[in-house]
């Protein structure tokens, strides 16, 4: 069960329907709200001045946060401000805290040609986070997690993701479609027979699906009948991970949230 949740902030009110959703969906949770004063600005003088006003904008940034997540109903918050590289901070507090999931929002172009770029801080989170990670591209209507969505294809990257899937849609009683992401003319039949056996011994009821990487409007529709996607990412390149193209798309077009998991060991869930 997702317990404590971690809520970067820049104050700009682009992120309020990602703090929206996750004090609906999760409202047992505790909430972590940071804001981080990028002391690693290129091409930025940093007088005293400057760093006065971006403190106070940090400030004013988790003051807004908190005023949303009172409002619906969250008062167990805890708030920091942070200096440095806003990506690795986030990572970081997120590992000391022992935090179970980071909440951020990522930009919803659709109508341009950068439809599927993702913000610079989002991406860099995601290329070094171990910790589970969920993106949300535009305010999301759904908040009980009844149908989970789990792209796979296969690999190693989406072992850990399928595992994720299943662990969370056993403990929020939902059921779990296995969406498999297939090569033109692939055989894939019984490439989701491990997962609908790790899924029968926790009776979790599970869909098999299986589309081509090349059809994406169809992989779009599948969007439709579920609350939630549950994504592998974790292809290493030297010291980071790579995001790949279709998690750039997923991440950017999907209508509904999107829990990227680290093909790197974590320990999600705390039982009780």
């Amino acid at each position: 069960m997702i317990k404590k949740i971690l809520i970067p902030t820049d104050g700009y009110g682009l992120e309020d329907h990602v703090i929206r959703y996750v004090a609906r969906a999760f409202p047992f949770a505790d909430f972590h709200v940071i804001s981080v004063v990028n002391t690693y600005e290129r091409g930025v003088q940093m007088t005293d001045i400057l760093y006065r006003e971006m403190k106070d904008s940090a400030r004013k940034a988790i003051q807004h946060a908190e005023a949303l997540l009172e409002e619906e109903g969250i008062h167990l918050i805890h708030t920091h401000i942070l200096e440095g590289l806003p990506s690795r901070e986030i990572v970081k507090y997120s590992k000391i805290h022992d935090l179970d999931i980071i909440a951020m929002r990522v930009y919803c172009r659709k109508s341009t040609a950068s439809a599927h770029r993702m913000g610079s801080t989002i991406r860099n989170v995601l290329r070094i986070s171990t910790i589970p990670v969920l993106t949300l591209a535009e305010e999301c209507q759904r908040y009980e997690i009844k149908n989970i969505l789990l792209l796979t294809d296969g690999t190693g990257i989406s072992k850990r993701a399928e595992n994720y899937a299943i662990l969370l849609a056993s403990s929020y009683k939902a059921r779990l479609e296995a969406l498999y992401i297939k090569e033109e003319d692939e055989d894939a039949s019984k490439k989701l027979d491990s997962v609908m056996w790790r899924a029968k011994y926790l009776d979790v009821n599970v869909k098999r699906s299986i589309e081509s990487f090349r059809d994406r409007d169809m992989l779009m529709k599948h969007f439709a009948n579920n609350d939630l996607v549950v994504m592998g990412i974790g292809r290493r390149r030297i010291l980071h991970r790579h995001i790949g193209h279709m998690a750039q798309i997923v991440a950017t077009h999907s209508p509904i949230p999107v829990i990227f998991v680290s093909a790197l060991k974590k320990r999600w869930f705390k039982r009780a």
